[in-house]
């Protein structure tokens, strides 16, 4: 681990063990899917028997996601955890991803209270922690040049529309991960190595080390300047010998 990864584990660790002496639903900020999949993997083991522990960012699929913790005995009550706001305005597709984030940026607050940003048609979602909805809610008048109307959501009121995706069916000789990178992006596998060894793939979140790691049915691979893809479905061996599998591509 980097020290940065190290860090987020060492918080992550101190959550657990405030939520286990003070008996309390305890957070930390939100993370990113990689810094997710470093938690979960590093504390995985080490969670005391009646902590109980979610990674959650205000909807399913939501890819920045709040560490929690609680007694086992005590449900999270997510609307006090999790704020969405529902921002309006005229001018609405005009703005952008970047420029929400900037704004809100140039509110003084850390992007560890920020969790995702859905921009829809014809309004955005942001997702923050609830501490300081209030404070967003009082400042960001404009996005950029633009006015904008604010208004706190319940998490049950919105609907977040599934991610679009489209499926490729092929056959591997193998299902290690340059085969399967191979197959899912029609690139040769001597392209596929490449990059992988250029730290340019990553599984899970989690930079590949390895050309031949073996992927499982849900695994996620994201591809530098490719974009993403989920290994949806591991069939059994065709008569020759190869693997019929169903990707996912994220479009």
């Amino acid at each position: 681990m980097d020290t940065d990864d190290k860090l987020i584990v060492s918080k992550a660790f101190d959550t657990v063990s405030i939520a286990e002496r003070q008996y309390i639903c305890k957070t930390m900020g939100f993370l990113n899917p990689h810094q997710a999949a470093v938690v979960r993997r590093e504390i995985s083991r080490k969670i005391p028997s009646d902590i109980g522990v979610e990674f959650y960012g205000g909807y399913k699929d939501a890819e920045r996601c709040l560490f929690i913790c609680f007694p086992e005995y005590l449900e999270p009550d997510y609307d006090s955890i999790i704020s969405v706001l529902e921002i309006t305005a005229r001018d609405i597709d005009k703005m952008s991803h970047r420029d929400y984030l900037g704004s809100l940026m140039g509110l003084g607050i850390k992007r560890e209270n920020i969790g995702d940003i859905l921009p829809l048609e014809d309004r955005c979602y942001i997702f923050t922690k609830s501490d300081i909805s209030g404070y967003i809610i009082d400042n960001l008048l404009k996005i950029g040049r633009h006015g904008v109307k604010i208004c706190k959501r319940s998490l049950s009121e919105i609907t977040v529309p599934e991610k679009k995706t489209e499926q490729v069916r092929t056959t591997v000789s193998s299902l290690r991960l340059d085969c399967i990178l191979s197959g899912a992006l029609n690139m040769s596998r001597g392209r596929a190595a490449e990059l992988i060894r250029a730290e340019k793939v990553q599984v899970n979140f989690e930079t590949a080390d390895s050309i031949s790691k073996i992927l499982s049915p849900d695994d996620l691979v994201s591809v530098r300047n490719f974009g993403r893809f989920k290994v949806a479905e591991i069939g059994g061996l065709t008569r020759k010998g190869r693997y019929g599998i169903i990707i996912e591509k994220f479009i």
